[in-house]
């Protein structure tokens, strides 16, 4: 088993990753489940985005295929979108109906 963790796209120029990775280092918080199997973090990618942030040629199912293609089964939706987005919902589920296990948060 893979994981990754999806961050909110309306931080990509504030927000450098760290506390997420750190406190997947340390096998706390969130991924405190992992802590007796050591889980794979192999991806940090950004959310679909919302009307202010979505690109013209935003790729979402290139996204998705290269996620399954590198064996992440679980994604972690970071705890930014939990306070940014008022579409937490609708990437919880389009992730789901993509066959991936959600993780809400990261870190506190």
């Amino acid at each position: 088993m893979a994981i990754a963790i999806m961050s909110c796209r309306k931080l990509v120029n504030k927000c450098t990753g760290t506390k997420c990775f750190k406190t997947y280092h340390k096998n706390k918080d969130a991924f405190s489940i992992y802590r007796d199997k050591q889980e794979m973090l192999l991806s940090f990618f950004y959310c679909i985005g919302c009307n202010e942030t979505v690109y013209k040629d935003e790729d979402w199912k290139y996204k998705i295929k290269q996620l399954k293609n590198s064996g992440i089964d679980t994604i972690h939706i970071a705890k930014c979108i939990e306070v940014e987005c008022d579409d937490y919902d609708k990437h919880q589920s389009i992730l789901e109906k993509e066959g991936f296990n959600v993780v809400k948060g990261t870190h506190k």
